[in-house]
């Protein structure tokens, strides 16, 4: 396996705004990897919140703000989202080093 199939991501602390309203605490779990069929770098992941279903949101990490959309509960009460656009945490693949800022 190549170090670009190897997923990166974030775990860790977030804050989630949905429809224009207070920013909410959460726990996000989040991955990104290159697509070769869709051509770029797709992120998902799980927030430890029970949100609505097909409702878009606003990600932000201590690395930058993307938005998401809801799309599904896991049988532990998460919330998996489905990222739009680039990751709000640093990816190799788009920052060089890793070191660099996700910007939303």
């Amino acid at each position: 396996m190549s170090d670009h199939d190897a997923p990166e991501g974030f775990d860790g602390e977030a804050t989630v705004t949905v429809d224009g309203g207070p920013p909410r605490a959460v726990r996000a779990t989040l991955g990104a990897r290159f697509d070769p069929l869709a051509g770029h770098v797709i992120w998902t992941g799980r927030l430890a919140a029970d949100l609505p279903l097909r409702t878009d949101l606003v990600l932000t990490t201590p690395h930058g703000s993307a938005p998401a959309e809801t799309t599904e509960r896991d049988p532990w009460g998460n919330t998996r989202i489905t990222g739009r656009g680039r990751p709000p945490f640093p990816v190799e693949l788009l920052d060089g080093d890793g070191e660099g800022v996700a910007r939303g």
